[in-house]
């Protein structure tokens, strides 16, 4: 795995397995009281964190890879501050 590697706490953020590390980012935002919430991609996001984890395709493997966003009041959730192109990334 190449490029910077990303942790929340001692979660890693980055090459995971998508459905494993949803569950595990989930956990760690609701059990300190913050909002969850999951994409019609299956994708987990944290608005107080400005976090959301995708999947992207490495070879025949999908692997995970966040996204950093910052809502500065105008959007309704992660999901909206996210750019265009980015979901164009599989």
């Amino acid at each position: 795995m190449r490029g910077p590697q990303v942790w929340l706490d001692a979660i890693r953020l980055v090459g995971q397995e998508p459905s494993k590390l949803t569950e595990r980012v989930w956990d760690y935002v609701t059990e300190r009281g913050m909002p969850c919430m999951l994409s019609v991609e299956g994708e987990v996001s944290s608005e107080e964190l400005g976090l959301m984890v995708r999947a992207q395709w490495a070879g025949d493997a999908r692997l995970s890879r966040p996204i950093f966003v910052k809502c500065d009041g105008w959007a309704c959730m992660v999901h909206d501050c996210v750019p265009t192109t980015e979901w164009n990334v599989r």
